[in-house]
């Protein structure tokens, strides 16, 4: 991508007069990246959308995944700190700093509206001879059993080879850690990995459950996760281009806006079940490579 100087990036901003100034501002720091940083960029983006996960929700589940700035912006959030008599609404990503605690999201509400867009997140990490490309998606609740809070992080992280054109393996995210198994996994089309997700509870597995489901580990329940309710995203007409973005990072890779705030996404219903992280405070964002063999044979 050819450099912008301020001067250029000025004269765009005037003709571009009849967009809001911070919009007009957002484009010339864009412009104003070097060419190889936008190049990176690009094809990062190129690499998650060609490797994204063949999403298949069970039947039952009520949520979906969610563009996250569009989610910020509903109104009814708030803002809280330790105490929670001091939370204040929450109008902008820039109040996302260290003294805010947590969110207090509006609660689980209705189920989402499935004519609304639907997105996931990825963040590309480049190894010597391995791609990770580490999916992160969030839903506006979670409910399984005695597991219960506002605000849900999950996703897989796959493994490519260094040229991203094959795939080595599959990190599955089930509660509380990440599973890796095999590149024989189930594919949909192409490099895409079939991901079937627990109802409620939002873990990811390799294969679907419709009975007497067990996590990971094998002792214990598990929700049904049947995969009757595919992601619109899977296809390329419910995708467009648009339904995988990379997480916000600044120029240097660093994370950045709401992907670079500490606090948790909601508030705890269940004392013993936290609410999640932002997706950058957690291992497997900071660890793409590091998982777990799973114990299950399957395939």
């Amino acid at each position: 991508m050819r450099e912008l100087t301020r001067a250029a990036c000025e004269d765009q901003m005037m003709r571009r007069a009849a967009l809001a100034i911070a919009g007009a501002l957002a484009v010339c720091a864009l412009s104003a990246l070097p060419a190889t940083a936008a190049t990176a960029t690009g094809d990062n983006r190129a690499l998650a959308l060609r490797f994204r996960p063949h999403l298949l929700f069970d039947s039952g589940e009520r949520w979906r995944p969610l563009d996250v700035d569009r989610f910020l912006a509903e109104p009814g959030h708030l803002a809280c700190p330790l105490a929670p008599a001091s939370c204040t609404p929450l109008t902008s990503v820039a109040q996302l700093t260290p003294p805010v605690d947590h969110l207090d999201l509006r609660g689980d509400g209705p189920p989402d509206d499935p004519d609304t867009p639907s997105v996931i997140y990825a963040h590309v990490t480049r190894g010597d001879r391995r791609i990770a490309i580490d999916y992160w998606w969030f839903l506006r609740h979670n409910a399984y059993g005695f597991e219960e809070h506002e605000g849900d992080w999950e996703g897989v992280t796959v493994i490519a080879d260094r040229r991203g054109e094959r795939l080595l393996d599959v990190h599955f995210a089930a509660h509380a850690d990440a599973w890796r198994y095999p590149a024989a996994v189930r594919q949909a089309v192409g490099r895409r990995v079939r991901v079937y997700v627990t109802r409620g509870g939002h873990a990811s597995y390799p294969q679907p459950c419709t009975r007497r489901c067990r996590q990971t580990e094998g002792t214990l329940p598990e929700a049904r996760f049947d995969g009757k309710r595919p992601w619109a995203g899977n296809t390329a007409a419910g995708c467009r281009g648009r339904c995988v973005r990379l997480l916000p990072t600044s120029a240097n890779g660093a994370p950045a806006s709401w992907n670079a705030w500490g606090g948790r996404w909601g508030l705890t219903v269940s004392p013993a079940f936290a609410a999640p992280l932002t997706p950058a405070f957690q291992r497997r964002y900071q660890h793409p490579f590091a998982a777990r063999r799973s114990p299950r044979e399957i395939f």
